[in-house]
């Protein structure tokens, strides 16, 4: 006689389809791939991928992302950012590791960290260059107003 098994697997992907269209925030242990629609927050430990007909109007954070259709919003990768040949990003973009592939977009900024320097940019602590990037533009505004 067979038996069922009642472990549950440790990790399964999520998966958004074409035709479907979703509105909120996701938090997820694994990998998530987008080919639908999505508008909101996405926070993955492992990575997020936008398929060439995903669309993402949203903020992304994960380890790793790849993106061969378009998010519009701001990406945080603690790992690698990947923007395919058929890739458009519309946001500002932080990440370790940057590969734009021929044909792929960004528009927007990009902001490279070392991961040490990423987790103590976290943390508040002396890590974060946008902080020191964005005090030094405001002293330059106020020296060419003044």
């Amino acid at each position: 006689m067979l038996r069922r098994s009642t472990q549950q697997p440790k990790h399964s992907d999520t998966y958004i389809a074409p035709g479907t269209q979703l509105e909120g925030a996701i938090r997820c242990e694994a990998n998530i791939r987008i080919d639908g629609k999505f508008t909101g927050e996405v926070t993955c430990s492992g990575t997020i991928t936008i398929g060439e007909h995903g669309e993402a109007h949203s903020t992304l954070t994960a380890n790793h992302i790849i993106v061969a259709g378009s998010v519009v919003g701001d990406i945080h990768a603690s790992g690698k950012l990947v923007i395919s040949s058929t890739g458009q990003v519309c946001g500002n973009c932080l990440s370790e590791v940057l590969l734009i592939q021929e044909g792929g977009l960004l528009n927007g900024t990009s902001l490279m960290e070392r991961s040490s320097e990423a987790s103590s940019s976290k943390k508040g602590g002396k890590g974060n260059k946008q902080e020191t990037a964005n005090a030094s533009s405001h002293k330059e505004n106020e020296k060419q107003a003044g």
